[in-house]
């Protein structure tokens, strides 16, 4: 078992509390249905409690909170989160503490992530939409900064197409933008470290491989193509001033049923 690993020095105590926190996430998606929200829930937040860094954990237990009706838990797991590591599924789970707050109000309440990691590419993205989503096209694309000619990812080209658009540009120069975005490197995604394959979500066993606990947000090392997350490019406006379509991702196969404990013991 891994408690028998760790207590004979065969595995380091953080990689035990990381695969431990792994376990416990997937046991809490195991029992995602009706019947169990309430153990669901105690199982997503003792996942982040293992683990902080496990951004699925901490996505899927301030959801259990919100649900809860505990705003203030769920803000402040969520803001943990984010300091570890700025990623999109916390600023959308983020958002639904407040689902019926205007634009204006959601760009205040957002300060408490925006205001850490404010050079975070994600926090310039995520600032920039919600500037969109509340019509200050100039802080958009004040927030934007250098990142279309530095960092032109999809999403950020997008934006900029958006911010074209909102400050009244031609029709041509926000299709230039977004024909741009169609073709350019897709940005973080959840990569497996042993094979480099991509999946749209994060998952305790890399689906191409087998591995446990392999996937990390990253640069894919295929960056160019369309996004396979069929995420939205900005996924927190109220309405999106533009829409980009890309080509849908191949249906993902029947998940086969495996003994995630068993993997955990052999993992090295």
């Amino acid at each position: 078992t891994l408690g028998a690993k760790l207590k004979a020095g065969a595995m380091p105590k953080d990689v035990y509390r990381r695969r431990d926190a792994v376990l416990a996430l997937q046991e809490a998606r195991g029992v995602m249905d009706e019947t169990a929200s309430v153990e669901a829930r105690e199982a997503a937040i003792e996942a982040n409690r293992k683990s902080p860094d496990l951004i699925p954990a901490a996505v899927m237990a301030g959801r259990g909170l919100i649900e809860k009706g505990d705003k203030k838990s769920a803000t402040r797991v969520l803001k943990k989160a984010w300091e570890m590591l700025p990623h999109p599924e916390i600023a959308a789970a983020f958002a639904e503490i407040e689902p019926d707050e205007g634009p204006q109000q959601r760009l205040k309440r957002f300060r408490t992530l925006t205001a850490i990691h404010p050079d975070s590419d994600e926090t310039r993205l995520l600032l920039a939409e919600l500037n969109i989503t509340a019509e200050e096209f100039p802080e958009a694309r004040r927030a934007l900064g250098d990142l279309i000619t530095r960092h032109p990812t999809q999403r950020a080209l997008a934006i900029m197409a958006a911010i074209e658009r909102g400050e009244g540009s031609d029709d041509a120069v926000v299709r230039g933008w977004l024909s741009k975005a169609l073709t350019a490197p897709r940005g973080p995604q959840w990569c497996c470290d042993k094979c480099q394959a991509i999946h749209s979500l994060w998952q305790p066993i890399c689906e191409n491989c087998g591995g446990f606990d392999t996937l990390s947000w990253r640069e894919p090392v295929e960056v160019n193509g369309p996004s396979v997350t069929g995420a939205e490019l900005l996924p927190l406006l109220v309405t999106a001033p533009v829409v980009v379509v890309a080509s849908e991702p191949d249906p993902a196969p029947e998940p086969e049923i495996i003994d995630l404990a068993a993997v955990a013991r052999s993992a090295q």
